[in-house]
């Protein structure tokens, strides 16, 4: 504050100075006249002394090399001033308005690409699933129903096969579901679910969880997401031995670790991997991935508690 007060008003007085000289020794011829002889004779910064009008033409010559450095000069200290000034009001880095609304525009994008993305899946499963597999139980049950006038005996074949479509249509529609709003979140905690999801990955995962208070809804929905696509990739691609989950609560923000023993090198352009952050950043939250060749890679997502 001292330095900036001090250079400061250095500043503003010499770059106030210089056009004003300009303007006097401009005008000098004018009006140099009028001045007692002894403050005549001190024009011009005491270069010479004025005593006619030659003298004074003369003062009036420096005004254009005075106005070239007021034009160099005054933006340049205007400059100078306004930077130690900055550096006393610069606002904090969360209160970059404009870096959050950038923020936000891609954020706000990215949902909407996983929206659509979701969508998508969401009508292929039905479609290559679920609906082939309701085609077929049709058709066996069609095929049932005229065994049954010619020969009831091999109906029953028909039957078998039959339900066991409709039961795999089933299993895959229910998987559908849980993949929009996990169900087992309405009943348990997202601790409770999370171990659900450990007990049937196939790689040994211990879930650590504190969380003495339940999050939103939503931000449930996500963790479990996340941990889920997490578990998935490390069963299919990482070879390990063992996992972790770790699940915190920090103040308003809830923390989220999966971590694994593998080979490491996994390729945060996957598409699990994008849309983990999608999800993530979509919530206003941070994802990171470390994953060094020979591993371990660790996966840390951090939402807010309550949206």
């Amino acid at each position: 504050m001292v330095a900036h007060a001090s250079a400061g008003l250095l500043l503003g007085m010499v770059a106030l100075s210089l056009p004003i000289h300009a303007v006097q020794d401009a005008t000098f011829a004018l009006w140099w006249w009028l001045l007692p002889p002894e403050e005549a004779a001190t024009a011009a910064y005491g270069m010479w002394e004025v005593r006619d009008t030659s003298g004074a033409l003369a003062v009036a010559a420096l005004a254009p090399i005075e106005i070239a450095l007021t034009l160099l000069l005054a933006p340049r200290m205007a400059r100078l001033q306004a930077w130690s000034g900055r550096r006393l009001l610069r606002p904090g880095s969360d209160a970059d308005l404009s870096l959050r609304v950038a923020q936000l525009t891609a954020t706000r994008a990215a949902v909407l690409d996983a929206h659509a993305a979701e969508l998508r899946r969401i009508e292929r499963s039905l479609h290559d699933g679920t609906q082939n597999r309701l085609v077929a139980v049709n058709v066996l049950l069609g095929a049932a129903i005229r065994a049954l006038e010619r020969d009831p005996g091999t109906a029953k074949a028909s039957l078998e096969r039959a339900q066991s479509a409709a039961e795999q249509a089933l299993s895959e529609l229910r998987g559908v579901v849980r993949s929009i709003l996990p169900p087992v979140l309405t009943d348990k905690s997202l601790a409770d679910a999370l171990a659900g999801l450990a007990a049937t990955c196939p790689v040994p995962c211990r879930i650590d969880a504190d969380l003495p208070i339940r999050a939103a809804a939503s931000v449930e929905a996500t963790a479990y997401f996340v941990v889920a696509e997490a578990l998935t990739n490390i069963a299919k691609h990482s070879g390990a031995r063992h996992a972790v989950v770790s699940v915190r609560r920090l103040d308003d923000r809830l923390l989220l670790e999966v971590m694994d023993d593998g080979q490491g090198g996994a390729d945060e352009s996957g598409s699990g991997i994008v849309g983990i952050r999608r999800r993530v950043e979509a919530h206003d939250g941070s994802f990171t991935m470390t994953s060094p060749a020979g591993g371990p890679t660790t996966l840390n997502v951090t939402l807010p508690f309550e949206m």
